[in-house]
């Protein structure tokens, strides 16, 4: 008898019956990991199907003593975020995939998406994204050109070369001075402060840069949660210290990778998805 289960959002299998048994005692496979084989009509958690895994219950825990008779408050619960919607619930109302937490609200397409064998996700593959990096270079390009003007004024740099030649006078050492300068702040702004802070920002407040949100893209994390201004950053870092590997290889895995996940995706462990 041949076995499928769900593993971090997506179908694995066919396996054997003694091959799913020892991915049970691997731990791999848990009571609450959806199964499915031939002959039935949806998916099911392995426990309510095969039986629970032989493990011994744990010991049930003494019972809390009531807010009211202690006087103090009780605790909230532990609030998780949806991988597939990324809104907040308490943990006790999402259910578990491998690494993905479901809210009841989106289990139905999940499991669909299982059963289909394409996965609840709809990852973003290696164009689409080309595509969005074009549109977001592009804006950001504009954006320089609004600041490089004016810096260009204010250091009078090229009014000052302009003058010098217009007299046929060689370029002074502060009109070269002023220029060098010029050209070391637009370098510094081009190729670091600006492009982070837009992304950074972006990622941060939106999930995506404009360029994806134009495509209907998004980041998110494996577990659903949201795109940090500290996860944002490092995710900006590693994208740029990876752009440095010959051929771009750090991108071009994103098109031979089952979630399309370039290299500072894996370092940073988020995904690039179509928008619900």
């Amino acid at each position: 008898m041949k076995w499928y289960y769900a593993e971090g959002g997506r179908q694995v299998g066919p396996v054997e019956e003694s091959a799913l048994d020892e991915l049970v005692r691997q731990g791999v496979v848990r009571d609450d990991t959806l199964v499915w084989r031939e002959g039935m009509s949806a998916w099911q958690r392995h426990g309510a199907v095969r039986g629970g895994s032989g493990a011994p219950a744990a010991p049930p825990p003494p019972p809390a003593a009531s807010a009211a008779s202690t006087g103090a408050a009780a605790a909230p619960s532990e609030t998780r975020y949806c991988s597939e919607c990324g809104r907040p619930y308490p943990a006790s109302q999402l259910t578990s995939y491998g690494e993905a937490s479901v809210c009841p609200q989106c289990q139905p397409a999940y499991i669909q998406g299982l059963k289909s064998g394409a996965g609840a996700r709809h990852f973003g593959g290696f164009w689409i994204r080309l595509v969005a990096r074009v549109i977001d270079w592009v804006l950001i390009g504009v954006v320089m050109c609004v600041i490089f003007v004016p810096v260009v004024l204010i250091t009078g740099g090229v009014g000052a070369v302009s003058r010098d030649l217009a007299y046929g006078n060689r370029a002074t050492p502060d009109s070269l001075q002023a220029i060098g300068v010029m050209w070391i702040l637009g370098s510094i702004c081009l190729a670091i402060v600006i492009p982070a802070l837009y992304e950074i920002y972006f990622v941060s407040q939106r999930a995506a840069t404009p360029g994806k949100l134009a495509l209907g893209l998004k980041i998110i994390r494996a577990d659903g949660g949201p795109i940090t201004i500290g996860l944002a950053t490092g995710r900006f870092f590693a994208r740029i210290l990876t752009s440095l590997i010959p051929l771009e290889i750090g991108y071009i895995i994103a098109g031979f990778d089952s979630q399309k996940r370039a290299l500072h995706d894996y370092i940073c462990s988020t995904r690039v998805v179509y928008a619900p």
